[in-house]
């Protein structure tokens, strides 16, 4: 009867709620929606195919596939999970099986044999050994259970870095290859300013030897000239940087990269914004809040590890096997040997020790609340600032575009008067540098615009569905 009723007893006991506090994901006083304007347009799960660039799409793959930013965060997934099963582990039975053989020799004048009542033991002789040992914890309190919560929620949190550093990664991909088309449009444009400098220039020494133009006016153009020649350089070692930054995200060799890049192409457009959604949603949308929200329900679990092992700690612990100083007789009953009860440890005096623990383990707590609400409040300025910046920069672009189109209306007149005699060339030229100038300062602010887009995209955690 007793052991009908001990089985239930045992289950009781095995089901008792862990000490220490459940994790509950703290409130925050969010905004009940975000203060800028932000887009309509359904994000995709693979954002910067909205960029509908077929280039920057297989170079972020590439990234994906050979990055030793991910390579490290991967490695560190596998650790944590590995780690994770080395705790579960511990929660449950362990048996060993063990054996050994033995030349012994024990001391006839010990006091194994002090009260023997025959002479002469044998004190030389082989023993064979072999049997099970088996424990068990009965986590009665938690302990085990709250050290597999903090495992499992470290586990969360190193995958929830492992897509962070990929949101990360492709939007480095995706700024740096702007920069790139960027810098190849400007390029083009500056080379092409230095010629009509060049040719700005002799016209001037033309006029200026004919008595039409001051030394002043020579002079000036001279200096326009040596200006347009010094952004060459500059431009060029720009578009080399972001070859080779391309090269390293992609793990790739720069000769590689620049073959796949291919010849100059026009800078891609810019596409609608996503829609931004509530500020609450970040908190699902965003790794690295997600990954900030694991670390802090850890830091609650290793709370109660430490409340735990301020409790009696009890086990099941057992051996059976067999023992004999004759190998044939090794597996006879006789030669069997068994061991089977409960053991229990209790803190009694440690001089605050365990005390101690529970309130480093809180502080800790508090210090990862104190992040999380960090992490949560620059999320929400990433996105009030990446739609800030993107609607200043779009509102600047179509001012430079609707001066770019009145610029070259008047390189239109410029042109029917040079043709009617009415002006001389240097007008026209002057009227063309001035169209390049606008140009140049209009693709600045479109790359200004597909950068804060890809802000946008970053600061809300990416594409999701």
């Amino acid at each position: 009867m007793k052991k009908y009723l001990a089985l239930p007893l045992l289950a009781a006991l095995l089901a008792c709620h862990p000490v220490g506090v459940d994790y509950v994901r703290p409130k925050m006083d969010l905004p009940a929606s975000f203060a800028v304007p932000a887009g309509d347009q359904a994000p995709q799960l693979r954002w910067w195919t909205a960029l509908g660039d077929p280039v920057l799409t297989r170079l972020i793959t590439q990234a994906y596939a050979a990055s030793p930013d991910l390579r490290l965060a991967e490695a560190r997934l596998r650790q944590a999970r590995a780690q994770q099963g080395v705790q579960d582990a511990q929660g449950g039975p362990t048996v060993n099986l063990d054996g050994r053989v033995s030349r012994d020799l024990i001391s006839a004048n010990s006091e194994e044999f002090a009260n023997l009542p025959f002479p002469n033991p044998k004190v030389n002789f082989t023993n064979y050994q072999v049997g099970f040992d088996a424990s068990w914890e009965l986590d009665f309190f938690g302990h085990q259970r709250r050290l597999s919560e903090a495992a499992l929620s470290r586990t969360e949190s190193s995958a929830e870095q492992l897509g962070d550093a990929r949101l990360v990664l492709a939007a480095e991909v995706a700024r740096t290859y702007i920069e790139l088309r960027t810098g190849q449009q400007r390029l083009i444009l500056a080379e092409t300013s230095t010629r009509q400098a060049e040719q700005l220039v002799q016209l001037t020494q033309v006029a200026f030897q004919a008595g039409d133009s001051s030394r002043q006016d020579l002079q000036q153009a001279e200096l326009n000239l040596a200006s347009f020649r010094a952004t060459v350089p500059e431009l060029e070692v720009g578009l080399r940087e972001s070859l080779t930054s391309l090269a390293t995200l992609t793990a790739q060799p720069v000769e590689q990269v620049q073959a796949q890049v291919g010849a100059v192409a026009k800078l891609m457009a810019v596409p609608p914004a996503p829609a931004a959604g509530l500020p609450s949603d970040l908190l699902n949308r965003r790794p690295d809040l997600r990954g900030a929200e694991r670390d802090l329900q850890a830091a609650n679990a290793d709370v109660g590890v430490a409340v735990a092992e301020r409790y009696p700690r009890f086990s099941l612990v057992g051996s059976a096997g067999w023992n004999s100083i004759q190998a044939g007789s090794l597996l006879q009953n006789a030669s069997r040997t068994w061991s089977l009860g409960p053991q229990f440890t209790l803190p009694l005096f440690d001089q605050g020790l365990l005390k101690s623990q529970v309130q480093a383990r809180k502080a800790a707590f508090d210090a990862a609340l104190a992040t999380y609400h960090k992490a949560v409040l620059a999320a929400l300025a990433d996105v009030d600032v990446a739609f800030t910046r993107l609607a200043q920069d779009e509102r600047k672009r179509q001012q430079l575009l609707e001066a770019e189109a009145r610029q070259r209306q008047i390189l239109d007149l410029d042109q029917r008067r040079f043709q009617a005699g009415d002006i001389d060339r240097t007008t026209v030229l002057q009227a063309q540098r001035s169209l390049l100038s606008q140009q140049d300062q209009s693709l600045q602010a479109q790359s200004q615009s597909l950068t804060a887009l890809v802000s946008i995209y970053k600061s809300l955690g990416g594409g999701w569905e």
